[in-house]
């Protein structure tokens, strides 16, 4: 998914946010992305490839 996402914002097309979760994050860290989900604005997001340990 991420290089897909690269190659999509050179050529200025549109890509909401993406978020890499890594497979070997905790159980418990599910928390700490659902706060990113619930309390900030999709638009925030537009355009960012985020890497979540």
């Amino acid at each position: 998914m991420p290089d897909f996402a690269y190659k999509r914002l050179p050529k200025g097309e549109q890509m909401l946010g993406l978020f890499v979760v890594n497979d070997r994050m905790p159980i418990r860290a599910i928390n700490e992305l659902l706060l990113l989900v619930n309390y900030s604005d999709q638009s925030e997001w537009k355009g960012i490839v985020l890497y979540l340990p």
